[in-house]
């Protein structure tokens, strides 16, 4: 592995923060402010964000490559931790579970947005949604157009999103559309089937925005229905981006399900 972000504070149970696509591992810091000092906590940045190198291939990208430095990072824990993910990272969280080196402790998968999912379990409708988007997406990024991403961030958080963040994040969106490009076509191929949730044996929270993107509300339905250890919890006020939105929320229930957890 050619190197990753990694920053590490405290002590306790090892808790591994992944963030989303256009994110670093600065964005749990509101997160992190609510948690306590009973955890070593972890942060990094995924393939191509923050400090964390991208090699994975143009065009033809799998998960193999996120869930080769997630083996990593965990190598250099030393110990399987809990892991908690957004929106993408929660996506490369599971692609890590059911094929990565490296056990860990419990997931919180907070909006895990593995679309495939939605397709292979038959689910059509929802998957359209993501489809017409991307297709959408795509075109504008082929085109040049510079704010194209800011199509991705409005599908989850809904129209006007993106124009509402602060300057410096919409600026950080645009320069790394085409690392969001690569987590897109990485990303999608993902299509865990029934039988491969129900191998994923840890403790696992599922979270979701109570007025998220109707998509995403179905994949954190399945994620619940087939992962066997997986509870559901809704945000009822939340959307997609909860870690900047209800960072208290979600401290309280990373705590819960590290604390539950089997030692």
């Amino acid at each position: 592995m050619a190197g990753f972000e990694y920053a590490e504070s405290g002590a306790g149970p090892a808790v591994l923060f992944l963030p989303g696509s256009f994110g670093t591992g600065a964005g749990w810091k509101h997160v992190l402010g609510h948690l306590g000092e009973r955890y070593r906590v972890v942060t990094t940045s995924l393939l191509g964000y923050g400090a964390t190198p991208e090699v994975r291939p143009d065009g033809n990208a799998t998960m193999a490559q996120q869930t080769a430095v997630i083996d990593a990072i965990i190598e250099r824990i030393g110990e399987p931790p809990h892991v908690v993910a957004h929106s993408f990272g929660g996506l490369a969280a599971l692609a890590h579970a059911v094929s990565g080196r490296k056990g860990v402790a419990g997931l919180v998968l907070v909006e895990a947005n593995p679309l495939g999912l939605l397709r292979v379990l038959g689910e059509l409708d929802h998957y359209a949604m993501f489809t017409a988007m991307t297709d959408r997406y795509f075109a504008e990024v082929a085109a040049g157009r510079a704010d194209a991403a800011g199509r991705v961030i409005d599908f989850y958080g809904g129209p006007g999103t993106f124009d509402a963040m602060p300057a410096k994040v919409r600026e950080y969106v645009v320069a790394t559309t085409a690392v969001n490009v690569r987590d897109w076509t990485s990303g999608t191929p993902f299509e865990p089937d029934a039988e491969t949730l129900r191998s994923i044996e840890v403790p696992t929270t599922v979270v979701r925005g109570g007025a998220g993107h109707p998509a995403m509300l179905r994949i954190a339905e399945l994620l619940h229905r087939n992962i066997p250890a997986a509870r559901l919890v809704t945000i009822d006020a939340g959307s997609h981006f909860l870690p900047s939105t209800h960072p208290a929320e979600l401290a309280a229930l990373v705590r819960e399900h590290v604390d539950d957890a089997p030692r």
